[in-house]
Parts: structure tokens; sequence; C-alpha cells
């Protein structure tokens, strides 16, 4: 009999800690219906709070509006700007998977060209090496047959950002500016604006 006791004990115990742990709340369950959302604030505040997740899931979240909401392609862009520079920081040996992903938006010439043009941007803004030779194809960048003047513009300026073709470019968005938690992301310059430049 006492043995059945220590067992029931033992299993009540058992059943609670998995009850404590499965109340555990992820964070991203929530940030995923806000990035879905119709209204852009709540979208807005997703994109700002994901900036500064440390969550794997977040870079394709981050992915997905930057390639498809003209509305808020700019804010995920700054996001992914955050991550990549994470990465360069945290170890330069590893492949950078932001800006193969990035550098993938580039080159997709299905893409509307100010979509392309922001992934140019937002490479040369993040500051890997690594981001060179995407940048060098994006400088021949088209769409059908006519050349893709903004995406070859900022393919160059950001070539430029990284030392490529000059003496270099300052960054739009200081290095150190998005290191750690960040509650409000800068708003990036319009593309083709002379700021830009």
């Amino acid at each position: 009999m006492q043995h059945n006791q220590r067992c029931a004990a033992l299993l009540l115990s058992l059943v609670a800690v998995m009850m404590i742990a499965g109340c555990a709340i992820d964070p991203m369950e929530q940030l995923s219906r806000d990035i879905e959302s119709q209204e852009v604030v709540v979208k807005t505040q997703a994109i700002q709070t994901m900036a500064s997740l440390d969550d794997p899931r977040v870079i394709e979240k981050l992915l997905d509006v930057f390639e498809k909401d003209d509305q808020l392609c700019d804010l995920a862009a700054v996001a992914l700007v955050k991550k990549g520079r994470e990465i360069e920081r945290n170890g330069r040996s590893v492949s950078n998977r932001i800006v193969e992903d990035v550098g993938r938006i580039l080159a997709n010439a299905h893409l509307a060209e100010p979509f392309r043009a922001r992934a140019a941007w937002t490479l040369g803004e993040i500051g890997s090496r690594q981001a060179v030779p995407l940048l060098i194809t994006g400088t021949t960048a088209t769409v059908g047959v006519a050349n893709a003047t903004l995406v070859r513009e900022c393919s160059t300026q950001a070539l430029e950002k990284l030392g490529y073709h000059s003496d270099g470019r300052s960054y739009e968005i200081p290095m150190g500016t998005l290191a750690g938690s960040v509650d409000i992301l800068p708003q990036p310059e319009p593309l083709g604006s002379p700021d830009a430049a």
C-alpha cells in the first residue's frame, strides 16, 4: 500500500511539473498570429518585437513580410539588418543565413524592383563581406529585358558600404545602433532618395 502511495505521489508530482512546463507561453505563437493580422499597427509591433527575440523562427517570418508586404517591407528589412549584424558579431566563420536568404530575394527577377532594391540595401547595411558576390550580380539586374535601375543603384551603394567600389560609404544605420534589445526600429530612407546616396 505504501508503495502505491509513493507511486501516486510521484505521478502527481510528474503531472504537476509537466503542467507547469506546458504552461510556458511560446511568444512566437502570438507573434505569428500578429504578423498575419490585417491591422498594420499589430503587424508593426510584431516586427518590432521579433527584431529583439532570440528565436530562429523569427527570420522566416521577417523574410516573408520583407518579400510580400510593400507596406512593412522597410521595417522588416531593418529587423533583418539587426539579425544579420548579430550573426556577424557572434561568429565570422559561420555563414550568415540572413545574407543568403536576402540574397535570394535580390536575385529573384519575379519580384517587384523595390523589394529587390531594398534587399540590396539590407545586404549593405548588414555589413558582411559574404554579400559581395550577391551584390555584384545585383549591379547587372534586369526586369525582363530592361535594366533594373533601382536594384543596380542600391547594389552599387551597398558594395560601397562594404568598401568594394570606393573608399567606402557610411552605413545609414550606424554599427552598434541596433545592438541588444531595441524597442523602436529606425525607418530607413526611401529608396532612390538623395539621402540614401
